[in-house]
């Protein structure tokens, strides 16, 4: 059987190759691109190099640019693919993914600089869309589109045009995220931006969150990290990769108790990028924060694919926090669990101080760094979440019953702590 290629470019630079012979991917970064003063890798677990990568990480970054779980499955049938055909999804909705890489057919000459285009949405038109992401995942087989996004969740890369959603068509880049409530969970949408904006009010790097109503419903609204806004108002693509594509570990292992990334590996992955000089070390305390704030506010599923690692040429550092969302309130509290061991804890309620203490060792960080990280937080969360859920309560668009409860489960949290630190 002939071996199928794909160019891969990173913006509108070709930096390489992706092969599949029966299933078998492989990858080779372009020997012209290699030989520029400027060059940069795609991946750390994919370094800049003559070789041809093998399937294990290269299978693991590509599947990473694509969604996850039922939503893969769902493109896949639409497609009439296997699930598991990373090289053919790709082929088809490969042109804007996370970060800057895009994929296209053989010997497409990608121009260097072409304006945007858009195909802009009615407000009737986009609400059938949306409200059809279930059957048909991120637009597939619309002409001129070819636009993937990661995660388990329903969702639409999209633009803004003077004010009406715009789907980019060509080359063009998505700036925003728009998604509609989870499935049996409709007020996922204000407990996701509630999560996200109290983030931002206790000093966390994410990304603007905001709800948007169409015809009566919610959806959430994110901007794109990955996305640079420049002087002319045209969009081009920040690099990324989430730790998992880091780690080359296959976004169906996400989590820790399938093989996934554990916290120490988050950490270690970090360490390797700072000890490179790659990093500056105040990363690390960010995560570390990151880790603390997700534990406080009930998110059960901080896996590896929710944290990343964001390039601007060879400068490294921690991605902005997304998919901040309070998973407890939807389960019992006693029985849920996270997505990664803290201090050898799955369960909410194992968690005491004594556990903290034990991540701290692991990750390298001193015990009375760890407790001033952990208290400053929950002194800054507690301030700032009241404040925060009463101005939107003042506001008939944004306010919901729901932030009590994320309210309610830090609290829970934050007790459950101090008990812990008294005995």
């Amino acid at each position: 059987m002939m071996k199928k290629t794909l160019d891969v470019y990173l913006r509108d630079r070709l930096v390489g190759k992706l092969f599949s012979e029966q299933g078998t991917l492989s990858y080779v970064y372009d020997a012209a691109y290699l030989q520029s003063s400027d060059a940069v890798k795609i991946s750390a677990s994919l370094p800049l190099g003559a070789e041809e990568f093998s399937h294990s990480p290269v299978a693991a970054f590509f599947s990473g640019l694509l969604p996850d779980e039922a939503v893969r499955v769902r493109l896949a049938k639409y497609l009439r693919l296997s699930d598991k055909n990373i090289f053919g999804l790709l082929e088809a909705i490969g042109g804007d993914c996370a970060g800057a890489i895009s994929v296209y057919p053989e010997g497409k000459k990608i121009a260097g600089s072409v304006p945007p285009t858009y195909k802009i949405l009615v407000d009737d038109e986009a609400d059938e869309i949306l409200s059809s992401l279930d059957k048909r995942p991120l637009l597939v087989g619309e002409d001129d589109v070819r636009i993937s996004g990661a995660g388990a969740q329903d969702k639409l890369m999209i633009a803004f045009v003077d004010g009406e959603i715009a789907i980019p068509t060509g080359q063009t880049p998505s700036t925003h995220i728009i998604k509609p409530p989870i499935k049996g969970h409709p007020d996922s949408v204000h407990n996701e931006f509630f999560c996200m904006r109290l983030a931002a009010a206790v000093g966390l790097p994410v990304p603007k969150a905001d709800i948007y109503w169409l015809k009566d419903k919610p959806y959430y609204l994110v901007e794109r990290y990955d996305r640079r806004k420049n002087a002319d108002g045209v969009f081009t693509r920040l690099h990324q990769e989430d730790f998992c594509q880091a780690l080359h570990v296959p976004p169906e292992l996400k989590y820790e108790n399938e093989g996934g990334p554990s916290l120490e590996q988050c950490f270690g992955l970090l360490d390797k990028r700072i000890k490179l000089g790659a990093m500056a070390g105040k990363n690390k305390i960010t995560l570390l924060q990151g880790v603390i704030f997700n534990y406080l506010i009930g998110n059960g599923d901080a896996h590896g694919k929710n944290f990343s690692l964001l390039y601007d040429g060879e400068a490294e550092s921690l991605a902005p926090f997304y998919d901040l969302l309070s998973t407890v309130i939807y389960s019992d509290l006693h029985k849920v669990k996270m997505a990664m061991k803290i201090g050898g804890k799955y369960k909410f309620t194992d968690v005491t101080d004594r556990h903290w203490m034990k991540l701290a060792e692991t990750i390298g960080v001193r015990p009375d760094f760890m407790e001033r990280q952990i208290v400053g937080m929950a002194n800054d969360i507690a301030k700032a979440s009241t404040a925060l859920k009463d101005k939107l309560m003042h506001d008939p668009v944004l306010a919901h019953p729901i932030y009590e409860k994320i309210i309610d489960v830090f609290i829970r949290n934050h007790r459950r702590l101090l008990n812990s630190i008294a005995e």
